[in-house]
């Protein structure tokens, strides 16, 4: 399996600085301030902290693996935070704006965008790279990866909201 070579160290700095420009752009051009970025990397940060254990609890319950990690059986803590920076980190600022605009319909929409183009980027890597990701019996694995981008987007949005309040108590921002 050649795979196991992705996840190196050359690798994982690669990709978190990549993340971490994406997430800076997000960051620009949404006009986020400081208050709103605290809050999305506090989302970032608990992200990171759930998902060994959400991988985990996908491989015990052949919901998913990662053929390619072996001990641990999960990837590294950088893909992981580079992970969360991509998408809970830009979906927490994403959300803000839309729930600025749109208010809970905004959400509501992006909740289920998110969940949709998740699963398909998931299967669609599980099928272009099955020593990298495997999928166990359908449709509980379906349903198990909805779930796991619903969490996403539940953290995503909750944890900005603890740190920065609602989004409706930002000072408005002229587009």
């Amino acid at each position: 399996m050649y795979y196991r070579s992705v996840f190196t160290t050359r690798f994982q700095i690669i990709y978190l600085v990549a993340t971490l420009a994406i997430f800076g752009a997000v960051v620009f051009f949404s006009r986020a301030r400081a208050r709103r970025v605290a809050g999305a990397v506090c989302s970032v940060i608990v992200f990171t902290a759930l998902s060994a254990p959400i991988d985990n609890f996908g491989a015990r319950h052949d919901l998913w693996t990662y053929p390619s990690c072996l001990n641990p059986p999960h990837p590294p803590l950088l893909v992981y935070v580079g992970q969360a920076l991509m998408f809970v980190g830009t979906i927490a600022l994403i959300g803000w704006r839309l729930e600025r605009r749109f208010g809970t319909r905004g959400l509501l929409w992006l909740l289920g965008i998110v969940c949709v183009v998740g699963a398909i980027r998931d299967f669609s890597v599980a099928a272009v790279l099955p020593d990298l990701l495997r999928f166990g019996p359908m449709p509980g694995s379906l349903f198990a990866d909805l779930a796991a981008w619903a969490i996403v987007v539940a953290v995503a949005l909750g944890v900005t909201r603890v740190i920065a309040g609602p989004a409706a108590a930002d000072a408005k921002v002229q587009a």
